[in-house]
């Protein structure tokens, strides 16, 4: 006698398991299981069944959640028909096979033809595996069948691969339902990311053309061009009226079971007779499956046909099942991707208005400069593309520059705004101010600003080794200090001062060349004058506004 279980329980209701008499199988949840379980809760070697005639007789492996038949813990026991068999949060029942039927005409669907609806969980995990052995002309018949689906994996795994967005993926999910499948209409519905379960939108939907047959869609598929596409371009219209035509009871039944839904005759079904899109459109036969991961189901692919005598079979909604789970794997990885790309530009942005807070905190405290900043990363980002850096360098020059000040946050505000010529001892404190903007910077683990610690530090050493803080000499000096080391003093001697007028650019160029090899590098400093020379040196003139400060006629320690 072949027995059969029956899955009432768990995340494929409705599966069936056939045990011929004398076959021996294993359950549980690891991939090699004869039955295969994805339930938590289900051990990966949960137990064995064998068909000894009548009855099924279940060993237990050692399993951490046991093996219950008929609510009863057992260690070994017996399966009859009725019985049922609960393996953590699975219950299979246990039925006899009912006896094969003599082969009758095939069904013709008409008006007259009563409604046929099939609920069911396909197995797309291998969707072309099947034993080498042919013994029987039915056999034959399931291995085509399997090499057709292999080859349908295929094609539309090649296809969802080349989407270079979440649009174009979705577009591809709706070319492959046509491609696969004899379908008028198509459509792809998801639950909203970022709204919460429950809430649903057709992100995608086609009618195909009339005229179009299957033999042409699956000649698209394979890659070959035409004049004619498989479908019209995606409407606004198809879209409100599929959303009229999708059976939400169906939907639902899908999202939340994890089923595969056909209805032979949708307008004899009772769960779509209320849509008066499936009289208005002619709607026949209606399908949907879910696009579905290991986690969780995403959403749920529909299609549905005019035909009166095509009607879909059991094997398009195998194909729509194995199209929705390839396109639960990759709408899952590009959803991931494109929110981490979102995740990133934000971060990005709040990065830089952060570091603009900062500059503008720093160049504020000055009240001797104004936008001062902004500038010498302006000059810096100019000099270094001149002497040919990448652009990652030139990232890293321009967030030193607008940084290169931070530890003026570390001088008291007295000092900064003295309105007269500082102490030694004062001047002594303004020269503490990298040192303490390496502390500030240090505090943040983070490669970019790790990056931009040699600029902060070292702006104000000199090719002599006269500078601060560390009196280095000549290209010891990193090369973030020697550049700022330029840019700091092209600003500082170009602009307006409350103390003094600022001596231009050309006098300003002169002078960082006269003293080249003395405080500048001789090559920062060429390239400095090269980009003066053809005018393209200066910041734009928004940039230079008044200076802020006390008495115009203080001096400072230059």
């Amino acid at each position: 006698m072949v027995l059969e279980l029956i899955v009432r329980e768990g995340r494929q209701p409705g599966r069936v398991f056939s045990i011929p008499l004398g076959d021996r199988k294993t359950i549980g949840r690891a991939p090699d299981c004869d039955i295969r379980l994805p339930d938590e809760g289900v051990s990966r070697r949960h137990c064995t069944i064998e068909n000894l005639g009548k009855r099924i007789q279940v060993i237990d492996l050692e399993s951490a959640n046991g093996s219950y038949i008929n609510g009863e813990l057992v260690e070994r026991g017996w399966l009859s028909p009725g019985d049922q068999l609960a393996l953590g949060p699975t219950v299979l029942e246990c039925r006899s096979k009912p006896a094969p039927q003599r082969a009758a005409a095939p069904l013709a669907f008409t008006e007259e033809h009563t409604t046929t609806v099939v609920r069911k969980v396909v197995d797309t995990q291998y969707p072309g595996m099947l034993p080498v052995a042919v013994t029987r002309p039915e056999d034959l018949e399931e291995l085509q069948r399997a090499q057709r689906n292999l080859g349908t994996a295929y094609q539309v795994s090649k296809m969802l691969a080349g989407a270079e967005d979440l649009e174009g993926l979705y577009d591809g999910v709706i070319e492959s339902i046509f491609a696969a499948i004899n379908a008028d209409r198509a459509a792809l519905i998801l639950e909203r990311q970022h709204e919460g379960s429950g809430k649903l939108e057709v992100v995608a939907a086609r009618s195909r053309r009339p005229g179009r047959d299957s033999a042409a869609a699956g000649e698209k598929l394979e890659g070959e061009s035409g004049d004619e596409d498989v479908a019209d371009e995606t409407t606004v219209s198809v879209a409100q009226e599929i959303g009229k035509t999708v059976s939400r009871t169906v939907v639902q039944d899908v999202l939340e079971k994890n089923i595969s839904s056909l209805s032979h005759d949708a307008t004899a079904d009772e769960q779509y007779r209320e849509a008066q899109s499936i009289i208005q459109q002619k709607i026949r036969s209606v399908m949907c499956a879910p696009i579905a991961t290991d986690e969780r189901v995403l959403g749920v692919l529909y299609a549905d046909s005019r035909s009166l005598t095509g009607a879909f079979s059991e094997n398009d909604l195998d194909l729509l099942a194995l199209i929705g789970n390839l396109a639960g794997v990759t709408i899952r990885r590009a959803r991931s991707e494109a929110e981490r790309a979102r995740l990133q530009k934000a971060l990005e942005e709040f990065n830089r208005d952060a570091i603009k807070a900062i500059v503008a905190i720093i160049d504020a405290r000055d009240g001797y400069t104004h936008r001062h900043s902004e500038r010498v990363a302006a000059f810096g980002t100019r000099v270094a593309t001149e002497l040919g850096r990448s652009a990652a360098e030139i990232e890293v020059v321009q967030l030193s520059g607008q940084l290169h000040d931070i530890g003026k946050m570390g001088v008291p505000e007295a000092i900064l705004n003295q309105p007269r010529k500082l102490t030694p001892e004062e001047f002594a404190e303004i020269k503490k101010h990298p040192v303490h903007g390496v502390n500030i910077l240090s505090h943040i683990k983070n490669p970019r600003f790790e990056a931009i610690l040699p600029g902060v530090r070292h702006h104000h050493e000199k090719w002599d080794g006269s500078g601060y803080p560390d009196g280095l000499t000549g290209t010891d000096i990193p090369f973030l200090g020697r550049l700022l080391a330029v840019a700091d003093v092209l600003d500082a001697l170009s602009s307006d001062r409350p103390y003094r007028k600022g001596m231009g650019f050309d006098k300003t160029v002169q002078i960082i060349q006269e003293d080249a090899g003395t405080h500048f590098d001789p090559e920062i400093a060429e390239a400095a004058a090269a980009l003066h020379s053809r005018g393209e040196l200066e910041v734009p003139a928004e940039w230079i506004e008044p200076p802020r400060g006390p008495d115009p006629s203080a001096t400072l320690e230059p």
